[in-house]
Formats: structure tokens, C-alpha cells, sequence
């Protein structure tokens, strides 16, 4: 059978999927969960994150991104989940992904 027909009908995905859907990592997911930024739930001893949360997760994230800073202006900008200014929350950050790197020094090898 299709791997990816068998996920996309499941309701709740473990937190080891859910952190390979979001491309982060496990201990960010349960970061989050812990923090009420994503819902989870429990089936016995197991720990399950609906899909649906996962997208409205997502769906948050871009909005916080377009309500601070519009697409016109060019600059991106990147959504990062966890405390913010305000302790809580979601807070967006400059990319720093076109950011000029300086020179660095070669190593000295008597350093360790």
C-alpha cells in the first residue's frame, strides 16, 4: 500500500511524525505541546497530535508572519514558535538567510 495515501487518512500522528511534517525537531514538538502552541492527545499511555492541529499550527504561524510584516517590502521574515518578547507565544524574527558573513580567523591548531 501507498505510504503517503496511509497518512494522509490518519486523524492523529505520534510526535515523531508530527516533528518530520514540520521539519523540526522531536524535542521542539513537545516543546510546543507542553506549551499549549500544539494540541495533543492521550490514548493510553500514548501521546497523539491531531492533524488538524498541526495545520492550524501552521496557518498561525503565517498569519503572525503577514500581520507583522507585509509581502510587499521584500524583507523576509521567519515565524519562530516558543517565548516571546511578551513570554508567551508565538514572536517573528528577521531571516537570516541573506546575511553578510564576516571573515573568520583560520584556527590555531594548539587550541583545542
Amino acid at each position: 500500500m501507498n505510504e503517503s495515501f496511509i497518512t494522509d487518512d490518519l486523524l492523529l500522528v505520534t510526535p515523531e511524525e508530527a516533528a518530520r511534517r514540520l521539519s523540526v525537531g522531536r524535542t521542539t514538538i513537545y516543546e510546543l505541546m507542553a506549551s499549549g502552541e500544539l494540541q495533543s492527545v492521550n490514548i493510553g499511555r500514548c501521546r497523539r497530535v491531531p492533524v488538524s492541529s498541526l495545520s492550524s499550527f501552521v496557518n498561525r504561524l503565517i498569519g503572525d508572519v503577514d500581520a507583522v510584516q507585509p509581502h510587499s517590502t521584500g524583507e523576509r521574515r521567519t515565524a519562530v514558535a516558543g517565548r516571546g518578547s511578551e513570554g508567551e507565544g508565538l514572536r517573528v524574527q528577521p531571516s537570516r538567510q541573506h546575511e553578510s558573513v564576516g571573515v573568520v580567523a583560520p584556527r590555531n591548531p594548539r587550541v583545542r
